[in-house]
């Protein structure tokens, strides 16, 4: 009985670790038709931690072809097939994290911070690319994608669209807030659509509710809102 208790321990103690911190593979490499002694052959792990950062595992069996400045990215395809991830202009478009440069073969690891703003689970793309000659290399997915239910890194930064009210959307020059918690104090950070950050505020209140928008762009904004535990809270705006 006692064994049975310490195995069942050890068991929950692993499946909580586990959790923590998230591992998944990718999968479905092979799809350079063009070149295909480009593509990658063997193992890639993705680990999401707990300290706010991604790590790629080439594990001892990966292989690719050798090339002079192959990068590793994590992507955020959003709307693109694979035929246009294929594109390079397409891929360099999209919200990336770059993680490192790629060896020809066996293992390495790159860990990246993840960045403010970013939602780690739309990441679901890793992504072989030679910037040198502007050239596609390989891309692979992540069998699966991290989320609430199955990693509680994610967890403990809640995501919602409901602790703020934000208006006018569309907006012209400026954007107000009304808070569910009236003594918060908040960071506001607003990004474009491809990931850049365009305008950032701190210590914004019920009383110091308003932030100014007219040196924007015209277009859809993702904006996030982080409160004095880190948990973020998002939404998207037009600017008009």
């Amino acid at each position: 009985m006692k064994k049975f208790t310490f195995l069942l321990l050890i068991a929950i103690f692993s499946s909580q670790f586990l959790k923590a911190q998230c591992n998944s593979n990718a999968s479905g490499f092979g799809n350079n038709s063009s070149v295909a002694m480009y593509n990658v052959a063997g193992n890639v792990q993705v680990v999401l931690n707990a300290n706010n950062t991604v790590t790629v595992n080439l594990m001892s069996n990966f292989a690719t072809a050798a090339g002079p400045d192959v990068r590793i990215f994590l992507v955020n395809r959003g709307a693109l097939t694979d035929a246009m991830l294929k594109m390079p202009a397409q891929f360099l478009a999209a919200p990336k994290i770059e993680m490192g440069l790629s060896p020809a073969s066996g293992a390495a690891s790159f860990t990246k911070p993840i960045p403010t703003g970013a939602n780690i689970a739309q990441y679901t793309t890793v992504y072989f690319y030679c910037q040198a000659f502007n050239q596609f290399w390989d891309f692979g997915t992540i069998i699966t994608p991290f989320s609430t239910a199955n990693c509680t890194v994610l967890s403990n930064s809640i995501v919602t669209k409901n602790n703020f009210l934000m208006y006018p959307n569309p907006a012209i020059n400026k954007l107000n807030f009304d808070f569910e918690n009236a003594s918060e104090t908040y960071q506001i950070n607003i990004f474009s659509m491809l990931g850049s950050l365009v305008l950032s505020k701190k210590d914004v209140s019920a009383t110091n509710s308003e932030i100014a928008i007219n040196e924007l762009s015209k277009g859809v904004y993702q904006i996030v809102l982080t409160d004095s535990n880190k948990n973020n809270f998002t939404n998207k705006f037009v600017k008009n």
